[in-house]
Formats: structure tokens, sequence, C-alpha cells
């Protein structure tokens, strides 16, 4: 039923333990959405910023460029494509922020 609705969950890391933030319906309202937390979870300058991918790396450099805009004193963003390890469990078309404070 989520595949015909094109729900897409947001996961996050909270504990060591992985575990549903929210549920969106279509991947562009999933991407908008990873964005605003992203940079909502941003604490401004000296804020680290990785934006990881499986088999996107278009929209992953999309996603980047506008976290660079959205965060004022960013110190540094990556993007980089996720392992075999996670990409068996995601599958293609993953994208995944992590923001770091230093």
């Amino acid at each position: 039923l989520g595949s015909a609705l094109a729900v897409k969950p947001l996961l996050q890391l909270d504990g060591g333990r992985i575990e549903l933030l929210e549920k969106v319906r279509t991947a562009s309202r999933a991407i908008a959405r990873l964005e605003e937390i992203a940079a909502e979870r941003a604490s401004g300058a000296g804020t680290d910023i990785a934006v990881h991918h499986l088999a996107a790396p278009e929209r992953a450099s999309a996603l980047a460029d506008r976290l660079r805009a959205r965060v004022p004193g960013l110190a540094d963003l990556h993007v980089s494509e996720v392992g075999a390890v996670i990409g068996a469990h995601t599958g293609p078309g993953l994208l995944g922020v992590v923001v770091s404070p230093r």
C-alpha cells in the first residue's frame, strides 16, 4: 500500500537506533522535508553537513547546493555515496543528511 501511495519514510538515528521520524508522500516532498529538517538542525557557524546518496549523485548535489545556501556559516559540506551494507537495506535513490556541530 505504501508503494501505491508513494509514501517515503524519513528516518533518524536516535541513541544508536534507526527510528521513523515521519512519513511523506512523494519523493519530491520527502527531499524538501529532509532539506528543511537538516537546515533547522544545523546550528549555523561551525556546523558540518554530509549528504549521502545511493546511485543519485545529481539529486544529492542539488540538495547539497540548497543546504549550502540555507545554512549560514556552514563550516564544511561533503557529498558521498553510501556503501554496500547500507545500500543493501535501502536501495538506489537513497538520500541522507548528517548534521554535525563542531
